[in-house]
């Protein structure tokens, strides 16, 4: 009998961890972008947390600004993923495949964002602009280093 219940408790134990196993490999926990998407990951590495993060890129002859922060008004982690669609219809349907150069910079303290993305130059941290030829459908993986001391650097992988 009892020997009958540990067998019954390691199936259960097996089939639990292959659903698992399946799970995983069929919903993937990485973002995947639509064929008139881009996802850029932007994973900070930084030695602090830090209040916003702003990017001002460029599309083929379109220029855009964004950012990220958080909205309950906390910092965003020093070591955490986030990720940032761009579509086709929001670029101005541009070709499939374009240059993309983005600016990055680091607003060191939280402050409420604003639509023109203008801040305190005593707590704006800017990073040397990056570009590549970007793709429809793909994802980029783009890590920041740093820390407001010394600054930040931004790097495509």
């Amino acid at each position: 009998m009892k020997k009958k219940v540990i067998g019954i408790i390691a199936a259960i134990v097996v089939v639990l961890g292959l659903s698992l196993v399946v799970y995983n490999q069929i919903i993937p926990n990485e973002y995947v972008p639509a064929a008139d998407e881009i996802a850029l990951h932007l994973q900070l590495d930084t030695e602090e947390d830090i209040g916003l993060l702003v990017y001002d890129y460029r599309a083929d002859s379109h220029e855009y600004s964004g950012g990220i922060s958080n909205a309950d008004g906390s910092l965003i982690k020093h070591d955490s993923d986030n990720i940032v669609v761009l579509n086709k219809e929001e670029l101005n349907n541009i070709a499939d495949t374009f240059e993309l150069s983005m600016q990055f910079r680091i607003i060191t303290e939280y402050v409420a964002p604003n639509y023109e993305n203008i801040y305190p130059d005593d707590i704006t941290k800017y990073m040397e602009p990056i570009s590549w030829e970007a793709s429809f459908g793909e994802s980029y993986f783009i890590t920041i280093t740093g820390d407001k001391t010394n600054g930040y650097k931004v790097a495509l992988k």
